[in-house]
């Protein structure tokens, strides 16, 4: 099997496939990704760190849980369905990880182009209309 076809049975993108093909697999899967989303509110709610830049406590909890169980369940339906194994690079988990690979889709503006809004040289006459 495939990425396409276990994108096909489960919908969505890859991610929500691989939890969802958890869920419906594995005798303990919903379990394992019920209690990952019950521990990932604390840890955001908490920052995720403290001021001297250390993960807190409810953080520790949610990376702990995360790398023990609901890892080697992903790695079995990763093996099952044909998928490399997940990279340090594909871990969308992680908010910091997220950004920066949702950065790095972003096309680059042109220079000189505004954000947005009319050209730079057509604001003054934005309210004369």
């Amino acid at each position: 099997m495939s990425e396409k076809e276990l994108r096909e049975k489960y919908g969505g993108k890859l991610a929500k496939a691989l939890n969802r093909a958890i869920r419906a697999e594995i005798p303990s899967g919903n379990e394992a990704l019920d209690r990952l989303a019950k521990l990932s509110g604390p840890a955001a709610h908490s920052g995720w760190k403290d001021e001297s830049g250390k993960a807190t406590v409810e953080a520790q909890a949610y990376e702990k849980h995360l790398r023990q169980v609901v890892t080697p369940l992903e790695s079995q339906i990763r093996q099952k369905y044909g998928l490399p194994p997940r990279g340090a690079d594909e871990d969308l988990r992680n908010p910091t990880t997220r950004a920066k690979a949702k950065s790095a889709r972003r096309p680059k503006r042109p220079a000189g182009k505004p954000k947005r809004g009319l050209p730079k040289k057509n604001r003054s006459a934005k309210g004369k209309f």
